[in-house]
């Protein structure tokens, strides 16, 4: 979990104090020409996932500059990187039920924050979604049943799209070797299993798995970035975009 880079000068986005960053724009309830109040269908929600080192952070922070867009991370409160630091000893598979608890404690409280936020921004872009709990429970060795369980997963709001980044695992590794904020799971062999777990995910959401009923039917793409410039990537990515209609 890595803080998240300025935006260009000229973007139209805006800093806030929690972490995240928001536009200037509106997707409130307006007035209709007979007077009547119209309240818009909620914003798309774009989740970005996949490995520590694939390249998220400048992914989200791209497509946020070229679309707009109200921008945020997950886990999105403070408590979850506290206290996984303390979780466990500070190891990835120390208390590996109190990892999970800490995640799924997030993402319930954090859906109320996005069901308000698809109501007064235009478009959402997250590092991150529901399904990272899936991808690092099943590392930490939690069944897909068992993550659903705690997270109740069909209660939750739904991505409109989701981009896969996945990496060859040593050169994921690289990447993020030498940050100094590095989290407990930023190791060779996390990594490692990570990226096995988040191909099975991505690849067993449509075989009718009960635990993943809540990802059926989202558009979805799958981008290894190991040899791809950062410009390919977003590339590839608005390409996916434009087809489920969320990119001009």
């Amino acid at each position: 979990m890595h803080p998240i880079a300025p935006n260009a000068v000229n973007s139209p986005i805006a800093r806030s104090a929690c972490g995240f960053v928001a536009d200037n724009g509106s997707h409130a309830r307006q007035a209709g020409a007979d007077g009547a109040t119209v309240t818009p269908p909620p914003a798309p929600w774009i989740a970005i996932t996949g490995l520590d080192g694939s390249g998220k952070t400048t992914l989200v922070r791209s497509l946020t500059e070229q679309l707009g867009g109200f921008r945020f991370r997950l886990p999105y409160h403070g408590f979850v990187r506290q206290f996984l630091d303390v979780s466990g000893g500070g190891s990835a598979f120390g208390d590996v039920h109190t990892d999970r608890l800490l995640f799924a404690t997030d993402a319930r409280l954090t859906n109320t924050l996005i069901r308000d936020w698809r109501r007064t921004h235009p478009l959402l872009l997250s590092q991150r979604g529901w399904m990272d709990n899936f991808i690092f429970g099943a590392v930490q060795g939690v069944s897909y049943d068992e993550t659903d369980a705690l997270l109740r997963t069909t209660e939750l709001e739904r991505a409109t799209a989701i981009v896969y980044l996945t990496a060859e695992p040593r050169v994921a590794f690289d990447r993020v070797a030498a940050d100094d904020n590095g989290d407990k799971y930023e190791t060779l062999e996390f990594i490692t299993e990570q990226h096995r777990q988040t191909l099975r995910f991505y690849e067993s959401v449509d075989t009718g798995l009960p635990a993943l009923t809540a990802f059926d039917a989202i558009p979805a793409t799958l981008i290894d970035t190991t040899t791809l410039t950062i410009d390919a990537v977003l590339r590839n990515a608005r390409d996916f975009l434009r087809t489920v209609s969320v990119s001009q």
